[in-house]
């Protein structure tokens, strides 16, 4: 699996994805409550990072942590020496116990769901009242200044405004935020290979064609690489 691969370099080489947790927290941490021990859940939990910085900031009574990883699950299990804090080895899509948590984070994970919408929407129907709901992701405006030919070597992001359709069913109060962020490559070989470093180098598309990766090393010009990330709160009211 790539993200085993990846699980070894992946706190050293994770610039966009530290960047992305330090803005969540940055944007929403006001809203997080600091008055009762509240039991989290990370989907996608990587090595384990945010739901640390995110221990380090309010009262947790409960970790659990998900990746579909084994070695980013035993990454994970460095950072934390405690017995509230539990581990699972399983597929975020397959996941259904969210009703037991208050505070469910994800950072630049749930992008990789076979079905985001479906997700968020089993997420948004099994929480309960109070609940909060803290994720980030690329949305589908990233890589727009990609040529045709480059963006086929990279995975399809989600649509926020299918989200913001899919929140409008629900009485929750939400907000989303987008931020830009933008890396220079020397040309787009180096730039597949700096998502390689993080196990972030598979394709979600199914046409894909793998031949294709030949013609990288004819493609000599610079690429300026921009992921539109979108930054969501949201929390269950009655």
């Amino acid at each position: 699996m790539s993200f085993d691969k990846g699980s070894s370099n992946y706190d050293i080489h994770s610039k966009l994805q530290k960047e992305t947790m330090e803005n969540l927290l940055s944007l929403y941490l006001h809203e997080l409550t600091k008055e009762k021990k509240i039991s989290l859940l990370d989907l996608g939990c990587g090595t384990g990072s945010f739901s640390k910085k995110i221990s380090e900031k309010i009262c947790l009574n409960e970790i659990h942590l998900l990746d579909i990883s084994e070695r980013m699950i035993k990454k994970a299990k460095l950072k934390f020496k405690n017995k509230k804090t539990f581990f699972y080895q399983c597929d975020f899509d397959s996941f259904d116990s969210f009703f037991d948590h208050d505070l469910i984070v994800s950072n630049m994970s749930l992008h990789w769901s076979k079905n985001l919408i479906k997700l968020i929407g089993k997420i948004l129907e099994n929480v309960v009242e109070g609940s909060i709901i803290l994720i980030s992701f690329p949305n589908s405006k990233s890589l727009n200044n990609l040529t045709r030919s480059q963006k086929k070597f990279f995975n399809t992001f989600p649509n926020v405004n299918e989200l913001r359709i899919l929140l409008k069913r629900y009485k929750f109060k939400y907000c989303i935020n987008e931020i830009e962020h933008k890396f220079k490559y020397e040309n787009l070989l180096s730039f597949l290979i700096d998502l390689k470093k993080v196990g972030a180098n598979v394709s979600n598309k199914e046409s894909f064609i793998y031949k294709d990766v030949f013609s990288l090393r004819r493609n000599k010009s610079n690429i300026l690489a921009n992921f539109k990330i979108s930054y969501i709160f949201i929390r269950k009211t009655k």
